[in-house]
Order: structure tokens, then sequence, then C-alpha cells
């Protein structure tokens, strides 16, 4: 299964899914344009389980390690 914290950086994938505790959060990413269908890329990774930024339609968006476990990817191809 992959999912965002595992994800290499410099490719694209599709959101599959999103399973989060916090709904707050939820709300916020989908509001920043975070959905189920999106294009996410991973721009970087921080060392030692940190925070991770991806790009979603221009918009740069970091979290933390653990809730970029949450997001289910599935790889495309361009």
């Amino acid at each position: 299964m992959l999912h965002a914290a595992n994800a290499q950086i410099g490719n694209t994938y599709s959101v599959k899914s999103m399973s989060f505790d916090n709904p707050v959060l939820m709300h916020r990413l989908n509001a920043l344009g975070l959905t189920v269908g999106s294009l996410l890329k991973v721009q970087r990774k921080s060392l030692f389980k940190g925070p991770c930024v991806f790009d979603v339609d221009g918009q740069h968006i970091c979290i933390r390690n653990c809730d970029a476990c949450k997001i289910i990817l599935e790889s495309t191809h361009d």
C-alpha cells in the first residue's frame, strides 16, 4: 500500500482515499484542494519523520508525517 509519507520525491500520484481521525484537518485539507481524485506531487520530505511538502494544483501543502501516512495514493502514468 502506497501512502503519501513513503512516496518518492518528484513523482505525481492520484489520491485514492484519506482517513483522518480529526474532522477539522480533513475539512482544512479539502479547502486547500486536497480531495479524493486530485493529483498530488511530492516536493520534499524531512529527515527523521518530519513534515512532508506536497504540491496540489500549484498549492504547496505541508503536513505532519503521521497525517501523510493516512493519505493513500495510486501511481499515475504520465
